[in-house]
């Protein structure tokens, strides 16, 4: 059979490969093992060091451990979050429970907050009092144990948070990767008290609270950005994506938003007036299809097609994102 111009071109069009990504249920079904590992390393590593810290008298060593606790209490919220956010669509959610994920990052920067306040408390106690806390090798060995534990986990989970285009993930990454830190602290602070400097336990918990503050400000950040829908994608890179399919000749209004492993993008294309709406559908698709390739995961891309005339193919045209006096 002869193809027709048009077929010809749409053949044309098609890009040859299409970039495969990670299905949303085996996304999900992934994001739920790594914290179900990741909860019960916490466990245990809470329960090490707040047995230890309570039998040797040092603060830095309990606190470590009870934010071990509140990594474990984020790992429960998480695993609650996503389980909502991976609900199909429904009459009120058309657009899926995605958000859920980010909403559930959110409450373990909550937690977080509620482990600084904890902290300060017990640091500001401790330097009143003066009590000075039990040094020994196997304080050093508690610490060094648990660090090597939660470097491994943070470098995991921030490797897979970042495959799956997960903030959940990245979000208790961020939170463990602050038990890194407060680790480190804890074992130069048995270091100056070992010394001589009883004072340097409660003076490292406020370095911990810092540490664990600007965490939760990262979070909290991230999360901004998804639930206030920033630009997903840059629009140059999109337009130009548009652009090379054969029968686009021109594109506007091109807005994007995403988060939790999709994105949302919208946009329109002009295309030769006399063109069948068969043809320019399939142009459309096409565009679609390139979008997607060009962002790397799953993404829902609406395409508007309109006849290439002096009035759609300005560059602005109704509603433009980024010139709002433009029409």
């Amino acid at each position: 059979m002869v193809k027709t111009s048009e077929q010809q071109q749409t053949d044309a069009a098609r890009p040859e490969s299409r970039r495969r990504f990670v299905a949303p249920a085996k996304r999900t079904a992934e994001v739920r093992r790594i914290l179900a590992i990741i909860l019960v390393l916490n466990l245990l590593v809470a329960v090490a060091k707040i047995s230890f810290g309570l039998l040797s008298g040092s603060l830095a060593i309990a606190a470590d451990g009870f934010h071990s606790v509140l990594d474990a209490s984020g790992n429960v919220v998480a695993l609650i979050g996503i389980s909502i956010a991976a609900r199909p669509p429904d009459r009120d959610h058309p657009y899926g429970h995605h958000r859920y994920e980010t909403l559930a990052s959110l409450a373990i920067a909550a937690l977080m907050l509620l482990a600084l306040f904890t902290l300060v408390q017990q640091a500001l106690g401790r330097l009143q009092s003066g009590n000075s806390p039990e040094v020994s090798a196997a304080s050093f060995v508690i610490m060094l144990v648990t660090l090597a534990v939660n470097l491994t986990v943070t470098i995991w989970e921030r490797r897979a948070g970042k495959r799956l285009a997960s903030s959940l993930l990245m979000a208790d990454a961020r939170h463990t990767t602050s038990d890194i830190y407060v680790s480190l602290s804890v074992i130069g602070a048995l270091i100056v008290v070992a010394l001589g400097y009883a004072w340097a336990d409660a003076a490292i918990t406020l370095v911990i609270a810092v540490a664990i503050a600007w965490g939760a400000w990262e979070i909290v950040r991230d999360a901004t950005f998804v639930l206030s829908d920033a630009v997903a994608a840059e629009p140059e890179e999109i337009e130009a994506v548009a652009r090379s399919v054969p029968g686009v000749q021109g594109t506007h209004n091109i807005r994007s938003r995403g988060g939790e492993g999709r994105t949302w993008v919208d946009l329109h294309i002009q295309v030769d007036p006399d063109m069948s709406v068969h043809m320019s559908h399939e142009i459309a698709s096409v565009v679609a299809q390139r979008v997607e390739g060009l962002l790397g995961q799953p993404a829902d891309v609406t395409v508007h097609v309109e006849p290439a005339d002096e009035v759609h193919l300005s560059d602005e045209r109704g509603h433009d994102p980024y010139n709002e006096s433009g029409y």
